[in-house]
């Protein structure tokens, strides 16, 4: 098990496992979070019963899927952004530096709010506010910003880093995406 076989692995890790579970969870999310409200809406407007729970436990899987969804964003990276590179340069090496620059913004602001998410990740520890009436913990919902962050920020990073590659090495891509 030298060096070569621990690199293979965290490669696998990266590229494919972790995408895999994120995508998992990411169904499971949205498969719980539509069966919720379509539980809440067919109970209060047909059967005219509202139930004062739904929304509460709604909050956790629609926090999940927001944030893991921008982490899956960040892996596939094609989450939302303006491309005007082709606009301003038909150089390829320069449209490289452009994608690099607006790469490392968006690894400083996925870092910025790993600082968010933490701080209310170790409050939600501290105070343990709860929802009204299930009294559910709101760090089961909150965490999802600070644990998401950090898988955006860790796909930036690898975007950063392989344009970097490219920029500064005449590496060839990590990352195709496929159509």
């Amino acid at each position: 098990m030298g060096k070569n076989y621990l690199y293979g692995r965290g490669v696998a890790f990266t590229f494919q496992w972790l995408p895999r579970v994120i995508g998992f969870v990411l169904i499971a999310s949205g498969v719980t979070l539509v069966l919720l409200l379509f539980s809440q809406v067919w109970l209060r407007y047909i059967f005219h019963l509202p139930l004062l729970w739904v929304e509460e436990v709604a909050l956790i899987p629609a926090f999940w899927l927001y944030m893991l969804g921008a982490a899956y964003g960040a892996y596939e990276r094609s989450h939302i952004k303006v491309e005007l590179a082709h606009l301003l340069t038909k150089r390829p090496r320069r449209r490289l530096i452009i994608h690099f620059i607006a790469a490392l913004f968006g690894f400083a602001l996925a870092v910025l709010f790993i600082r968010w998410g933490y701080s209310l990740f170790i409050w939600d520890l501290k105070f343990n506010p709860q929802s009204y009436t299930l009294r559910l913990p709101f760090l089961y919902a909150h965490s999802s910003m600070f644990f998401g962050g950090i898988l955006v920020a860790f796909y930036f990073l690898i975007e950063t880093v392989d344009l970097a590659r490219q920029i500064f090495r005449g590496k060839a891509p990590l990352f195709q995406k496929t159509e």
